[in-house]
């Protein structure tokens, strides 16, 4: 009886684990787990009281009546409100466990761990009542072993992801290697990074690859290496982070000649802490590029600026007025028109990108491809080409006469204020949805206060989302927006079914949202 008793529980445990396992998935598979999962661990808490109550309630009646069908029924509400609940979770959240291989290896070893401690459990359970059906009282606490069994489960496997890490790594670096002649490019920053690597692979064309979408992890650009056709000359490698060290340890498996760094902003301070060490993080780019590599720099931002002046490698390049810049600016919604300054001429240019953000992008892709010896007329023939980034400040047209700028990727102070720079040259009603900056840690109120009057400059109507709503209506109390233009929803969805109501033909809806909720 205990053994199927502990199976039952090691399988409830598995489905009550999965929107924790997802919080650490989402977490790089760390337990940093961060509000949404202290808040998920107190509803299996209340989850657990009930199940003690209810079993409470079955043992007693089995006890007073003789009555054994009494805890199998029981079993049967367990199991059943354990799937209801898992279920319930399942809809609610807007983000789901992606069901990768690492997943499914975590799962699995999750569910071996869960069994042994339920089976430890009804063991007790039946040694202190003294009866096989004493196992039964030990089932309200199985709500409560979804973060100890994760952690065990994530420290079980551990080995064995190392393991297989290390043989991806191997592979990508002999992948590499066997590509002779091949220049790797590394391009971080805390924004801008896609934007810039998909500019610098759209100059250069079809001798260059990049690692796709915003696949910017060590596992991620592992995969994108496997993925490399043969012939080609440049490798485009973004490179994210979020705590220090990640940086160095891309450049570790890629091993970059050439490093562009698009821009520092206070981004990610809940895992880096302080501005200094984003910097820093950043900086190991260009600590890991080789004597005579190249090192490029985003010149229109200050810190940007001040890593130029400290870098010390001979081939450094830096976007500005003594580079290559811009001038003589034309915006409208259907791009951007402008002089290009390079090799002491200008070039009439234009891209197919709203925002002055996407013109300072693509003058450190250009100066990025000059460093390499490209020609600035045929450079110049393809800006053009470029397509715009899906969720960064991408243009959408909808059939009932609404205009989208779709800036739900990725928010930051840099790229939000460019959003709202971009939305106040279109014409007609301005609505802008914001979410907040999600990850601003102990700056949190600051910079969505600051975010709010911004946006009160530019918007006719704005949809505050999610927790951060409150500071971003403070902020737009600041400069005195009408409180009856402002909408506060707890979630996406509900803000969706606003923009049923409210939208009109001619609208144009800025979506400025920060992941991990993203329309």
């Amino acid at each position: 009886m205990e053994w199927a008793i502990a199976f039952v529980a090691a399988v409830a445990a598995a489905l009550l684990s999965l929107e924790t396992l997802g919080h650490i998935q989402r977490a790089g598979y760390r337990l940093s787990l961060g509000k949404k999962a202290a808040r998920e661990q107190l509803r299996l808490a209340l989850l657990a009281l009930v199940w003690a109550a209810l079993t409470a309630a079955a043992y007693a009646f089995e006890q007073s009546f003789d009555a054994e069908y009494a805890l199998w029924l029981y079993l049967g509400v367990f199991s059943l409100s354990a799937c209801l609940f898992t279920l319930c979770t399942w809809v609610r959240s807007k983000q789901h466990l992606k069901f990768t291989p690492r997943a499914v290896r975590l799962l699995c070893a999750l569910f071996v761990i869960d069994f042994f401690l339920a089976r430890l459990l009804t063991q007790i359970g039946a040694v202190i009542f003294e009866s096989g059906k004493g196992a039964f009282v030990a089932l309200f606490l199985v709500p409560l072993l979804t973060l100890p069994g994760a952690a065990l489960a994530r420290a079980f496997i551990y080995p064995l992801e190392a393991l297989i890490f290390s043989r991806f790594v191997k592979r990508a670096r002999r992948r590499l290697e066997s590509m002779s002649g091949l220049v790797v490019i590394g391009v971080t920053g805390s924004y801008g990074k896609t934007s810039v690597k998909n500019m610098i692979a759209a100059l250069l064309g079809e001798r260059a690859y990049a690692t796709p979408a915003s696949y910017n992890t060590p596992m991620g650009v592992c995969k994108a290496i496997s993925g490399m056709p043969e012939g080609v000359k440049y490798f485009i490698c973004e490179m994210g982070a979020g705590r220090r060290g990640d940086i160095a340890r891309l450049c570790s498996i890629v091993r970059p000649q050439i490093g562009v760094i698009t821009g520092i902003a206070p981004q990610h301070l809940k895992t880096f802490k302080s501005l200094e060490n984003i910097v820093a993080t950043k900086g190991e780019l260009i600590d890991s590029l080789p004597c005579k590599g190249i090192a490029v720099f985003n010149g229109y931002d200050d810190l940007c600026a001040d890593m130029f002046k400290k870098c010390v490698l001979r081939r450094k390049f830096i976007t500005g007025e003594r580079s290559v810049s811009f001038s003589d600016v034309e915006l409208d919604e259907e791009g951007s028109r402008f002089f290009l300054k390079a090799g002491g001429e200008e070039r009439r240019c234009f891209l197919r990108l709203v925002g002055r953000h996407n013109i300072e992008n693509f003058c450190l892709a250009m100066q990025t491809c000059l460093a390499l010896g490209e020609d600035v007329n045929e450079l110049c023939e393809r800006a053009s080409e470029i397509a715009p980034v899906p969720h960064r400040l991408e243009v959408l047209k909808t059939r009932g006469g609404i205009t989208i700028l779709d800036d739900g990727y990725n928010s930051n102070v840099r790229g939000a204020k460019a959003a709202l720079d971009a939305l106040s040259l279109f014409k007609g009603r301005k609505v802008v949805a914001a979410q907040g900056f999600a990850e601003a840690g102990k700056a949190d109120e600051k910079l969505n206060t600051a975010l709010g009057e911004q946006i009160a400059c530019v918007a006719d109507i704005v949809v505050l989302i999610g927790v951060k709503a409150e500071f971003l209506r403070r902020g737009l109390e600041k400069h005195a927006f009408p409180p009856e233009r402002i909408y506060i929803e707890s979630s996406l969805e509900r803000a969706q079914k606003l923009f049923a109501r409210i939208l009109r033909e001619g609208d144009v809806l800025l979506i400025e949202n920060d992941m991990p909720e993203n329309l």
